[in-house]
């Protein structure tokens, strides 16, 4: 059995969790509230097939700007993890997708839309750094220009300082294409959570295994995924501090009110 851990990534290049990021992205959708239709549909109402160009923060693989590139809408991509471009770029190839910090990028051009879905804002573990994102997606907007995305609002019972002992399995996944051994599985185990109250931050430990078809583990990789929740007072006044205006909050991709511990979905707006 090879053995690979990796405290610093979580996407690393030929990783077992970087080739089975789309089928984990499946199961989230069937399980959780699906947040493609909220992005496409805002896509369609802020720009339009001709209304100017999409820009998605966090892009991954690519799978929300595919989507709103099947409407005829002109979107980009931008993200930090090289393993994850190469995704986007094999998938789709027609898209331009861009290799950069959302913390910290200049396209030199501004977008009627920017969007980050999959909660990509909480990747960034520093409030300063969360602010300096919304800054940057700021000045690439056009006047008026619209910024939705989404987050996880946390529920405080699990943030406290001992934090979370639970493994939790998912189910079992075939292999990715071109991955492993002929017959093997994909085993993931949401393994310990540890919080820091402090900086609002949770390190996620994840394991990922390929199963053989003797039930032998025959690769195994440990990383650990760092996230920093963010309270919804907190993110108002970002935004409001970042220059945005007409600030939309709601509980969900249905555009239900705030609700505690659900889903943080927020709109706002470049002024005019």
């Amino acid at each position: 059995m090879t053995d690979s851990s990796n405290h610093d990534e979580f996407y690393p290049v030929g990783g077992l969790n970087t080739a089975s990021y789309d089928l984990r992205a499946d199961l989230d959708r069937k399980i959780f509230e699906d947040p493609i239709p909220f992005y496409t549909n805002i896509a369609s109402q802020v720009v339009g097939p001709n209304g100017g160009t999409v820009l998605e923060l966090g892009c991954g693989t690519g799978r929300i700007a595919a989507a709103i590139a099947k409407l005829g809408i002109a979107v980009e991509g931008l993200d930090l993890s090289e393993a994850m471009l190469a995704q986007a770029r094999t998938n789709y190839p027609e898209l331009t997708w861009h290799h950069a910090n959302m913390c910290d990028f200049d396209l030199g051009r501004s977008f009627g839309l920017i969007i980050i879905p999959f909660r990509g804002l909480q990747e960034v573990t520093d409030a300063h750094d969360q602010r300096r994102a919304l800054e940057c997606a700021f000045a690439h907007l056009k006047p008026g220009g619209v910024i939705a995305f989404d987050l996880i609002d946390p529920d405080l019972r699990y943030c406290l300082p001992e934090g979370d002992a639970e493994v939790v399995e998912l189910p079992i996944f075939p292999m990715p294409d071109g991955i492993g051994k002929a017959g093997s599985r994909l085993r993931i185990t949401a393994m310990e959570r540890t919080n820091d109250p402090l900086t609002q931050r949770f390190d996620e430990h994840w394991r990922f295994e390929e199963i053989g078809v003797d039930g032998d583990v025959i690769r195994r990789e440990d990383a650990w995924h760092h996230l920093r929740w963010v309270h919804r007072s907190e993110m108002r006044l970002m935004l409001e501090l970042c220059g945005f205006v007409s600030i939309s909050e709601f509980s969900d991709f249905k555009g239900n009110p705030p609700r505690y511990a659900t889903n943080q979905v927020w709109m706002a707006k470049r002024p005019d």
